[in-house]
């Protein structure tokens, strides 16, 4: 269910954007190359950081990366000495909602976070026109759409949150021809609720095995992925069964040996949306937190993603520490959790070919932070520079502390 922001949290959001963008320097384009020297690099692939490292950037895109003295740096280039900071790879929130909102685009872009995989939105409004529109703009984060989220009539979300942000589909056929007009229309990905109501003591339809199998076929067959909405081992098993390619939330109750082996195995990811449990109950936070755990013992794959504005509490708008710090918990490394918001969580978004690592030809979107994250995540708030699409759209002035 999503809500507003209240007015006056909208107004203590608006004051922090507007003091870091008076702090910040952002630097259009000149046509020159930018050479970012002597800096740690986490390239997002979990390969060992490496130090005194060089990236390239050009034309929005990163045109070399390597160590100094075996990468060439242009003649015409702006050279930017980062002092031993660390640069990684521009990090993703893969399961947010109320993304299709310039403000909260730009709280991202700024924090570091430069995209977001919007999960549900209303399809009465214009979805796709608007994350087409925020394109063009550097200060926004990147808009992964994937409109409303597929169900059945009387099905999640709309039992029981009452939400416009629902396709219903009544049969096999009905989905496909559903789907592709959705696709035709501009998805990114598409969404599925697989909820028979157990998190909410209610009975609710959800669907059928052939409609949701329909759904990921046609949905592969296009190029692209399907998220599915689960909150239960029970219904976990509807999901593997249809062949979706990421879970969407970690589930609360129990969750055996068998089924984490089969999500590793199908090589799915996991998005576990901690600050969401933790919101509605921290003893689903913990349990949560416990399955995540077993599931990365497994070896098994996870995407970042918290789940934002999808629960009427107050969700980290920008950096995600929260759900971090949660991840942390569950035992994942630091080096696993950047890997999660970057190369994994592009991977869900359908763009681990052109963001995610910092690998020569992808698109330029860097975090620059004062500090080594491998040893203390927290430094991720030590924001030094932002690089987006190419362009340094946050540059902290010298004399500005590190941010906490």
């Amino acid at each position: 269910m999503n809500k507003k922001l209240s007015f006056f949290y909208f107004a203590v959001i608006s004051l922090i954007l507007f003091s870091a963008c008076q702090e910040a320097e952002t630097h259009p384009s000149t046509g020159n190359a930018i050479v970012l020297v002597n800096g740690l690099l986490i390239d997002g692939t979990g390969s060992p950081a490496a130090a005194n490292a060089v990236v390239v950037v050009r034309d929005g895109f990163i045109a070399d990366v390597g160590g100094m003295g075996e990468t060439e740096i242009p003649l015409d280039s702006v050279r930017i000495d980062l002092q031993g900071s660390t640069f990684l790879p521009g990090f993703i929130n893969a399961h947010v909602h109320n993304a299709y909102n310039e403000f909260n685009l730009r709280t991202w872009a700024q924090s570091g976070v430069t995209t977001v995989r919007d999960l549900g939105g209303n399809p009465r409004n214009d979805l796709f026109g608007f994350r087409d529109s925020a394109s063009h703009d550097p200060h926004c984060a990147r808009l992964v759409a994937a409109g409303p989220m597929v169900t059945v009539p009387g099905g999640y979300p709309t039992v029981p949150w009452g939400s416009l942000g629902a396709l219903p589909v009544t049969s096999p056929d009905d989905a496909r021809d559903k789907i592709t007009r959705l696709l035709d229309d501009g998805a990114d990905v598409i969404k599925i609720a697989l909820e028979s109501g157990k998190s909410f003591n209610l009975s609710i339809p959800m669907l059928s095995l052939e409609e949701a199998r329909a759904i990921v076929e046609l949905t592969h067959g296009r190029g692209t992925v399907v998220s599915a909405h689960v909150l239960t081992a029970n219904d976990l098993e509807h999901a593997l069964n249809a062949g979706v390619d990421d879970i969407a939330h970690m589930v609360w109750d129990s969750l055996d040996d068998g089924q984490i082996a089969r999500v590793k195995n199908a090589g799915i990811y996991w998005v576990p949306t901690l600050e969401l449990w933790y919101a509605v109950n921290p003893s689903l936070g913990d349990a949560a937190v416990q399955n995540l755990s077993r599931f990365v013992r497994a070896g098994g794959q996870v995407a970042l993603g918290t789940d934002y504005d999808g629960y009427d509490s107050q969700f980290d708008l920008g950096m995600p520490m929260r759900e971090i710090r949660w991840m942390h918990t569950a035992g994942m490394t630091p080096m696993q959790i950047i890997v999660a918001a970057t190369q994994n969580a592009a991977q869900v978004c359908n763009l681990a070919d052109r963001i995610g690592t910092l690998e020569k030809g992808k698109i330029a979107d860097l975090l620059i932070v004062d500090g080594n994250p491998l040893e203390d995540l927290n430094v991720l708030l030590n924001l030094k520079m932002v690089i987006n699409r190419g362009e340094i759209i946050y540059r902290r002035k010298k004399s500005s502390a590190p941010r906490r």
